[in-house]
């Protein structure tokens, strides 16, 4: 399957998936204009990726800031992964966070209470 990387951007996070090195990694800002559409794609390979998934998923997440309805997008990327984990593939996230952002961590945090698969919320002191 072929990779999708994208360079982020001051509105759109740096995505890199990439199924054949195993590396689906977000980070950056994420406030676009159009969640929906900014996420389209995403959902799109990882749909298409799902189908014949590797045996572990690991996924890092790094943003900066993510708004309501990127967190929207995400949401719906979760819902499709906890569909798949233990079925297809081990899902398994990583959350980094700024140590003093107490809304990404009350987002991870969140987000681990919809999912079965384990989400590891990281505080980074060096933020």
């Amino acid at each position: 399957m072929e990779a999708y990387k994208v360079a982020g951007d001051a509105f759109k996070p740096t995505v890199t998936l990439d199924q054949e090195n195993g590396v689906f990694a977000f980070s950056g800002r994420s406030i676009p204009e159009n969640a929906t559409s900014a996420f389209e794609p995403i959902l799109n390979w990882w749909s298409e990726y799902l189908q014949t998934p590797n045996k572990e998923t690991v996924i890092d997440l790094n943003f900066d800031y993510i708004n309501s309805s990127s967190m929207k997008q995400l949401v719906k990327l979760f819902g499709m992964l906890d569909e798949a984990n233990g079925k297809a593939t081990a899902v398994k996230v990583m959350w980094h966070y700024s140590s003093d952002d107490t809304d990404s961590k009350a987002q991870a945090s969140r987000l681990s209470k919809m999912v079965k698969f384990p989400i590891k919320i990281v505080a980074d002191t060096t933020k």
